[in-house]
C-alpha cells in the first residue's frame, strides 16, 4: 500500500531560515557598523566635551562708543549676552543693576532659563518695563527661591529714603569653558547706556574667592534690609584679611557709608598720591591721573573738585572729563593754581537745543599712574558705580580698583578717544577782549616816548553749561 509523499520539508525550513537570515543579517550589519559607536561617552561626558569647545569668557576692560558703529555701541550688552548664552544647565547667572529695559538680554536669560539655568536678578525700584515684566511671568519674585527677579524698596542695603539699589554686576557660576566670570561697571542694561552713554565694563574669570565674595554680596542684598548695614571691603582674600589697593589686584567697597570732607574713600585715595618723584639723574617725574566722572556735584562734589584740583597744583599730570557738573563744583575745579587750570572737558552734549543733556560719558572711573602709597609706577584704575555726587556713598554702590599697567593702558585709551573732539568739547570758555596797553617806542630824537595801544587777548572764564538733567536720555541713569 503506497502512501501519499509528504511534502518536502525544505519549504518549512526555508520560511523559518528567512527570517533568521534577515536578523542575522541585520546583526551583522549594526556589529560591523557598532565600533564608530561603541565608545559612546556618557552624558555628563559628552556635555563636558561640548563645554570645552566653548570659548572662554574673554577678561579685562570693555567700553562701548555711543558715536560709533552699532557693534560698537552695544559692545558691553554684547559681552553679557554672550556670557548669559554660554552657561550652561544647572549653573546660575545672578545680576545686580539700576535700571534694565533690554529686550535682547531678557529673552537671553529666558532662554537659559528654559535650559536649565537658575536666574536672579536685583533691581532698583524706579520703573518697570517690559523686558522686567516677562521675565518676572517667568521667574517670580520670591527672592529665596532659585530663581527670581526682585525690586529693592530704595536700596537693597539702606532705609534711607531716595536711596538706590546703583550698583552694577553680574556672576556666572560658569560660562563656556571659564568658571567664576565676573563682571562690574558703570553700564546699566538700558537703550540709553549702548546709544548715549560712554560707559565701561571690567570682567573677570577664575577668581574663585573674589567671585564668591561677590556672591555674597549679592546673597546679602536678598535681605532688603530695613535697617542701614555697614559697609565693608574685600579683596578675593580670606574673610577679615586686610585689603589695600596698592598691593591687591582687585579691591572692592560696598556702600551704603555716609561720606565727609573729613572722612570719604576718595580723599583717602588722592591723599596717598604723590604727584613728583625724584629720578637718579635729579629731575622730577610726574604722576599722571584721569578722571572720567558722570557727574560731580552736590556738597560732595565740590570738595572732591577742590581735592584734585589741589594735586594738579602740587604737580600732578590731571585731565577731567566730565558729562554732567554742578556750577559751583566747576567753579571750584576750574579756579587758576599756580600752573594754570586743570585740563578741562565734557562729554555732555545738548543737541536739539532744550538745554536737556543728549549724549554724555556715564563712567566713573579714575586711574593713576605713578607714585601711588609710596610705591613708584603704580599702575591702578578704579571703577564701578560710584559717581562724585552726594549720592554716590549713600545708597548701594561698588567702588572696585585694579592694579596693573596693562588695565591702565587700556582705560587710558578710551580716555584719550573721549578728550578729542568731537566727542567732547572744552569746558572753559574762551572769549577775546580789547585791553590798554603801553609800549615804549624811539622817537625821531631817538627819546623813548610811552605810546598806547589797544590789545586784543583771549580771557578764560568758567562759565555755566546750562545743562539740566533728566532728559529724555537720562530716564533711568
Amino acid at each position: 500500500m503506497s502512501h501519499p509523499a509528504l511534502p518536502k520539508p525544505v519549504h518549512l525550513l526555508t520560511l523559518v531560515a528567512f527570517p533568521v537570515a534577515v536578523l542575522l543579517t541585520t546583526t551583522l550589519a549594526v556589529s560591523i557598523s557598532a565600533p564608530a559607536h561603541a565608545a559612546e561617552a556618557p552624558p555628563g561626558a559628552q556635555r563636558s566635551v561640548a563645554t570645552k569647545r566653548l570659548p572662554a569668557v574673554p577678561t579685562g576692560p570693555y567700553f562701548n562708543n555711543p558715536r560709533g558703529s552699532k557693534k560698537a555701541r552695544f559692545r558691553i550688552e554684547r559681552q553679557v549676552i554672550n556670557a548669559i548664552r554660554r552657561t550652561p544647565r544647572r549653573s546660575y547667572i545672578r545680576i545686580a543693576l539700576y535700571s534694565f529695559d533690554r529686550m535682547p538680554v531678557a529673552n537671553a536669560l529666558l532662554a537659559a532659563r528654559r535650559r536649565g539655568v537658575h536666574v536672579q536678578l536685583l533691581l532698583n525700584d524706579h520703573q518697570d518695563t517690559r523686558a522686567m515684566k516677562i521675565l518676572r511671568a517667568r521667574l517670580g519674585t520670591n527672592r529665596w527661591s532659585r530663581d527670581f527677579i526682585y525690586k529693592c524698596r530704595s536700596s537693597c542695603r539702606g532705609t534711607e529714603p531716595d536711596r538706590n539699589l546703583h550698583s552694577k554686576f553680574y556672576t556666572f557660576t560658569r560660562s563656556g569653558r571659564s568658571r567664576h566670570a565676573l563682571m562690574v561697571g558703570s553700564a546699566n542694561m538700558m537703550l540709553n547706556a549702548d546709544i548715549h552713554q560712554w560707559n565701561d565694563l571690567f570682567v573677570t574669570a577664575g577668581k574663585q574667592r573674589l567671585f564668591d565674595q561677590y556672591v555674597g554680596l549679592f546673597n546679602d542684598m536678598r535681605h532688603d534690609y530695613r535697617r542701614n548695614q555697614p559697609s565693608f571691603r574685600f579683596c578675593g582674600r580670606p574673610k577679615g584679611a586686610h585689603c589695600d589697593d596698592a598691593v591687591d589686584r582687585f579691591t572692592t567697597r560696598v556702600f551704603p557709608k555716609r561720606s565727609t570732607r573729613r572722612h570719604d574713600v576718595v580723599l583717602t585715595m588722592l591723599d596717598r598720591i604723590q604727584c613728583l618723584t625724584a629720578r637718579a639723574d635729579g629731575s622730577q617725574e610726574r604722576t599722571r591721573l584721569v578722571l572720567s566722572m558722570h557727574t560731580m556735584r552736590g556738597q560732595r562734589g565740590n570738595y572732591l573738585a577742590s581735592a584734585i584740583r589741589r594735586k594738579y597744583a602740587q604737580g600732578c599730570d590731571l585731565r577731567v572729563n566730565y558729562g554732567l557738573i554742578g556750577y559751583h563744583t566747576k567753579q571750584i575745579l576750574g579756579a587758576v593754581t599756580a600752573r594754570g587750570r586743570v585740563p578741562l572737558r565734557s562729554t555732555g552734549f545738548d543737541f536739539t537745543g532744550d538745554r536737556e543733556v543728549d549724549r554724555y560719558t556715564h563712567q566713573k572711573y579714575f586711574v593713576i599712574r605713578g607714585t601711588y602709597a609710596g610705591r613708584p609706577h603704580t599702575s591702578l584704575t578704579l571703577t564701578g558705580s560710584s559717581n562724585w555726587a552726594s549720592l554716590g556713598t549713600a545708597q548701594d554702590e561698588v567702588f572696585f580698583t585694579v592694579r596693573g599697567a596693562g588695565t591702565a593702558r587700556r582705560y587710558v585709551r578710551n580716555f584719550n578717544l573721549m578728550w578729542r573732539p568731537p566727542n567732547s568739547r572744552a569746558a572753559y570758555t574762551t572769549t577775546y577782549e580789547s585791553f590798554r596797553v603801553v609800549r615804549q617806542q624811539r622817537d625821531a630824537s631817538g627819546k623813548l616816548r610811552p605810546v598806547p595801544e589797544l590789545v586784543r587777548r583771549p580771557v578764560t572764564t568758567v562759565e555755566p553749561d546750562g545743562l539740566l538733567p533728566p532728559g529724555g536720555s537720562w530716564v533711568g541713569d
